[in-house]
C-alpha cells in the first residue's frame, strides 16, 4: 500500500470556481478577491483581511507597515520556514533568532534577552504558541505583534482564531496548507484601520488612488482567480480541520509511545503537521520509506543553521535537538483510517 506523504486536492467545485472566475471577471482585482477578504476576515473574527501574493509578502508587508525598516530589531523562533526570518531581513531589519520549547518546537520567551522593535510568534505545525507570553513581552517592551499563522488557519486560543490575537495575523495559501487558493497566495488580518489601508497600498506599489503613490510597494496582489478557489477551500476549512483532528486521534490511539508533539492547553490545534518526537527518527523514516510511505522533516536545519545566517554566529541547543528528532507524518483529510494504522504500525516497529 504505497500512501504519500502529501495529496494536492482539485475538486470539481474548485476548478468550477476558477473557470467562473476566468469567463466572469477581471483577472486582477475581480469580485471574487473582495469577497474573499471579506470571507476570510469573517472567518478568523477580524474586521479586515488583506489578500497577498503569499504568506511571505504578508509577514514582510505586515512588518513595513508598522515601520519596521533598518535599524529595526524582530524576535523570531528558529524553528520555522525560514520565511518568519527572511521577511525581517527584506525590511532591512535584524533578527533576533530565539530558541524554542523541546516539547513542542514553538519560541520561548524566556531565551529572549534583546530589546526588539517587533516580534513574530510562530504557531508552528498548527498549533497556537503560548502567546499570553509573547503578549506579555509584547507589552513589556511596547512593540507590536506579527502573528505567523502560515500553518494555522482555524486554530484558536483561548477561544478566539489565530490571526486575530495580535496587531496583524498572517497566513498562506501554499497548496500544503490546511487550505489553499491552487498556488501561492496570502492573507494579513487586522483589527487596525490604519494598518489596513498601510498593507493594502504596499501589496499595490505604494499606491494612494488610481495615479498616486505616496510610499514604496510591490505587486505583491493575490489574483482573481486565486481567490475564486481560495474561497471554495475556505467554506471546507472547518470539516477538513475537524478531520485532521480524527487522524491524530488514530495515532495516538495506535502508537505504542506518546512521541506526537502536544497540542497547546490553551489552544485548539489544526494539525497542520502531525510531528513525532523520538531519537529514533531517522530508523522511524528509513521503515516508512521500505513501505512506501511518505515522510518529512520540518525542519531539518533551523534557521539560525542555513548559511545566509551563519553570520550570526548563534547556537541554539534546543532548535538543534529538536531538528533532529522530529518526523511529520501524513495527515491529510483524505487519508483512510486503516492507512493511518498502517502509519503507526511501521512507526511502532521501530519504537517498540
Amino acid at each position: 500500500m504505497k500512501i504519500p506523504f502529501f495529496v494536492q486536492e482539485f475538486t470539481d467545485e474548485m476548478e468550477n470556481a476558477a473557470i467562473d472566475s476566468l469567463r466572469n471577471e477581471s483577472f486582477v482585482g475581480g469580485e471574487s478577491v473582495v469577497k474573499f477578504e471579506e470571507e476570510f476576515a469573517r472567518y478568523t473574527g477580524t474586521k479586515y483581511a488583506v489578500s497577498v501574493s503569499s504568506g511571505n509578502s504578508a509577514l514582510q508587508i505586515s512588518l513595513m507597515s508598522l515601520r519596521i525598516s533598518e535599524n529595526s530589531k524582530v524576535i523570531t523562533p528558529t524553528n520555522s520556514f525560514i520565511a518568519s526570518a527572511n521577511c525581517i531581513r527584506m525590511t532591512n531589519a535584524k533578527p533576533i533568532l530565539t530558541d524554542i520549547k523541546l516539547t513542542d518546537g514553538s519560541i520561548d520567551i524566556s531565551n529572549v534577552k534583546d530589546k526588539a522593535d517587533a516580534i513574530i510568534p510562530v504557531h508552528i505545525y498548527g498549533n497556537p504558541c503560548d502567546f499570553d507570553s509573547v503578549k506579555a513581552l509584547a507589552e513589556q517592551q511596547k512593540i507590536p505583534i506579527v502573528e505567523d499563522a502560515c500553518q494555522a488557519h482555524g486554530a484558536m486560543y483561548k477561544g478566539k482564531k489565530v490571526g486575530s490575537i495580535s496587531d496583524v495575523g498572517c497566513f498562506s495559501f501554499y497548496p500544503t496548507k490546511n487550505m489553499t487558493v491552487g498556488g501561492d497566495g496570502g492573507m494579513a488580518t487586522t483589527n487596525n484601520e490604519e494598518i489596513e489601508k498601510k498593507i493594502r497600498s504596499i501589496r499595490d506599489n505604494g499606491r494612494k488612488s488610481k495615479n498616486e503613490f505616496d510610499k514604496l510597494g510591490f505587486t505583491m496582489r493575490l489574483n482573481t482567480i486565486n481567490a475564486a478557489i481560495g474561497r471554495v477551500q475556505l467554506k471546507h476549512l472547518d470539516e477538513k480541520n475537524s478531520r485532521r483532528r480524527e487522524i491524530t486521534e488514530i495515532y495516538k490511539k495506535t502508537l505504542l509511545q506518546d512521541c506526537l508533539l502536544p497540542e497547546n492547553v490553551d489552544g485548539k490545534s489544526v494539525f497542520h503537521q502531525i510531528v513525532i518526537k523520538h531519537e529514533k527518527r531517522d530508523d522511524i523514516r528509513q521503515e516508512l520509506s521500505k513501505n512506501d510511505i511518505g515522510s518529512a522533516i520540518y525542519y531539518e536545519k533551523p534557521i539560525h543553521m542555513q548559511e545566509i545566517y551563519h553570520e550570526y554566529g548563534l547556537t541554539l541547543p534546543n532548535s538543534e535537538k529538536f531538528s533532529k528528532e522530529i518526523i511529520s507524518l501524513p495527515s491529510y483529510p483524505s487519508l483512510t483510517n486503516e492507512q493511518v494504522k498502517v502509519i503507526a504500525e511501521c512507526v511502532n516497529k521501530v519504537i517498540n
